[in-house]
């Protein structure tokens, strides 16, 4: 008897419903994340009618490639562990069906626990993944699965066990909040409960075409918001391009299928000549760097939809962007390998980023540089060693992926930087008088980061587009916020209002030892960490509205006349400058006659001191002669 079908009749014996299974045209386990395809029940033997039995479903699952692939890397106390989970895990789930009324639901935990054992997560993580959805969906107590596999695994299952609606928690988005909020608390002691619930979240994307329209936008915009932006705070970037083509299809399926149809077609088209050029950088990689590994990138389309739709790029340029990903083995070739493509392609300027001396906040490490060939083709190249490449595809998982990568100055800088984001995770909480404070605190710091900005000492910081000095300030370290005044912006002093510009500025904080945190900078930082702070402060000081920040983030409307010399491009300078102090102009009109105009403009400004600030602003700019404060009526005439 072979292995894989010794399990055949553990699994037929195993009574207490859990069913008959077989391991016939069983795929054997690859990491390319495909679903276990349902093997169908033998079906019993026709019986007389009269003596013919109220049939119930009878269930076979793939679960002997689950355990295939755990024998692989794992002891066999650790397998027997995780087949034990298994058992527990089909008996609880008994008779119980996924929303199709056709699938039994224990093939969502197996397919939770087989997409973790792909990465060669421990037995721990396996049974709590087999098991997390049983304190939730059956009678099963906590202390049934402390008892039987220990108080980690239950530990684990109890941070994705989401709970339930109640007079505290009356709606659907309050008990996604909250339960948010308790798996992030778990995540603080355990970061495995979160790889956990990225699992179960990919799968039951995966599964989404049994719900209705309405339930599959509202899981998938979900989704988008908070589990997307997780994976990517996390580095878990596979699971993350993943989960972004799922929501992609359920939330714009024909936009999807069709962006899909044009993408195939124009490499088809192309491929010829891309594979001319494939070639002939590999051929140049390797014989510069023999133990380097080139590979074409495949295209996010969920990605390309939103620069097309963000930025107005057309979608024929997306496509004609050839990305190939470099990887070597030490640090000094990644430079060595950049030296070879600028050898063989000019590159464009201002596309070469450094992320290797200069680490995104996630710790994302890489070369990127865009080139373009000979015939007008555009090449956008990622270079990383191995380390960095793991790391960036799987996170902190890539340390149970990849074994040898552990002790790598890579991992440990990883670790570094997740230990980071993990304190800062504990300062939110800690600050946060409720789970809505709290979940805008974590939506804030996953926000996708663009802009980055340099301290005196070198060091670069990166925030989101759109934030400011202040926010500047509180990244350097709270106490500076707490203190800030102004800010030099290599060497120009700005107020602090002012967003951080994107070119990589230096910027000075300017303090004083009377300055303290302002109820209208709620207004307009961006950061999380500068509005958990000054919100902590302001509540610690009786300084915080009853109502909090949203009676502090309330808009004042002003009307302001800027009187201008008709110079061209007059207007596009105080628009520009608008923009900059983070200002919304509501309306505009442009008055007289001659070599003097009147702009009025109607403005959504913070309070009172923002607009003065916008006005002395104003008034620094070429040819304006003069701006003032106008009533709605002084403004029309």
């Amino acid at each position: 008897m072979s292995e894989d079908n010794s399990y055949i009749g553990s699994f037929a014996a195993a009574d207490g419903g859990a069913g008959a299974f077989s391991a016939g045209n069983n795929r054997d386990s690859t990491d390319n994340g495909e679903q276990d395809q349902q093997v169908m029940p033998t079906p019993t033997a026709p019986q007389p009618p009269e003596k013919q039995p109220v049939p119930k479903p009878q269930s076979a699952f793939r679960a002997a490639d689950l355990m295939r692939l755990v024998e692989r890397y794992m002891s066999e106390a650790g397998t027997n562990k995780v087949y034990d989970a298994f058992l527990m895990a089909a008996e609880k789930h008994d008779g119980a069906l996924r929303a199709d009324k056709v699938t039994p639901y224990i093939t969502h935990p197996l397919e939770v626990a087989h997409n973790l054992a792909q990465l060669y997560l421990d037995e721990d993580t396996l049974c709590a993944a087999l098991l997390h959805d049983v304190l939730e969906d059956t009678t099963c107590p906590r202390e049934e699965i402390a008892d039987k596999f220990g108080e980690t695994v239950a530990v684990l299952v109890e941070g994705v066990t989401k709970l339930k609606r109640n007079d505290e928690l009356p709606t659907k988005e309050a008990v996604t909040i909250a339960s948010f909020h308790k798996m992030m608390q778990a995540m603080t002691k355990d970061f495995r409960v979160v790889l956990i619930k990225l699992a179960d979240r990919l799968h039951n994307m995966q599964t989404l075409g049994n719900m209705p329209p309405e339930k599959r936008r509202r899981i998938a915009h979900e989704t988008a918001t908070t589990y997307v932006a997780l994976a990517r705070r996390l580095g878990m970037n596979d699971i993350r391009r993943k989960l972004q083509w799922l929501v992609f299809q359920n939330l714009y399926a024909w936009r999807s299928q069709i962006l899909q149809k044009a993408l195939d077609t124009y490499q088809a088209e192309h491929e010829a000549e891309h594979q001319k050029l494939f070639d002939s950088i590999e051929q140049a990689l390797q014989a510069a760097i023999p133990r380097s590994n080139t590979m074409k990138w495949d295209k996010n389309l969920f990605r390309v939809y939103e620069q097309c739709r963000r930025k107005r790029v057309k979608f024929r340029q997306q496509c004609d962007l050839l990305e190939i990903s470099v990887q070597v083995g030490e640090i000094s070739e990644c430079y060595q390998a950049m030296g070879v493509i600028h050898g063989m392609f000019r590159p464009r300027m201002g596309s070469v980023r450094d992320f290797i001396a200069a680490p995104r906040a996630f710790g994302f490490q890489a070369l990127q540089t865009t080139v373009t060939a000979k015939n007008g083709q555009v090449i956008r190249f990622q270079i990383q060693t191995r380390d960095m490449f793991h790391m960036a595809q799987f996170g902190m998982a890539s340390c149970w992926r990849y074994p040898d990568a552990r002790s790598s100055q890579k991992a440990e800088y990883t670790q570094s930087v997740f230990q980071s984001w993990v304190e800062r995770v504990k300062d939110f909480d800690s600050q946060a008088q409720n789970p809505d404070e709290f979940y805008a605190d974590m939506q804030a710091d996953m926000f996708q980061t663009e802009i980055y900005a340099y301290t005196p000492a070198g060091e670069v910081k990166e925030f989101p587009r759109g934030a400011t000095l202040v926010d500047f300030a509180y990244a350097v370290h709270t106490e500076v916020g707490h203190r800030c005044v102004g800010a030099l912006v290599d060497g120009k002093s700005m107020p602090l209002r002012t967003r951080i510009p994107n070119d990589m500025a230096t910027i000075r904080i300017l303090m004083g030892k009377t300055a303290r945190p302002q109820l209208g900078w709620l207004n307009f930082v961006k950061t999380s960490s500068a509005h958990s702070a000054i919100r902590s402060w302001l509540r610690q000081h009786g300084e915080l509205p009853v109502r909090g920040e949203r009676e502090a983030g309330q808009k004042m409307s002003a009307n302001i006349v800027v009187d201008v010399r008709d110079v061209k491009g007059m207007l596009r300078q105080i628009t520009k400058s608008l923009d900059g102090l983070d200002v919304n102009i509501v309306d505009l009109k442009i008055i007289g006659e001659g070599r003097i105009k009147q702009d009025a403009f109607t403005l959504q400004v913070d309070d009172a001191s923002h607009l003065q600030e916008v006005i002395r602003q104003l008034k620094l700019i070429p040819n304006v002669l003069n701006v003032y404060k106008s009533t709605k009526k002084d403004s029309n005439e």
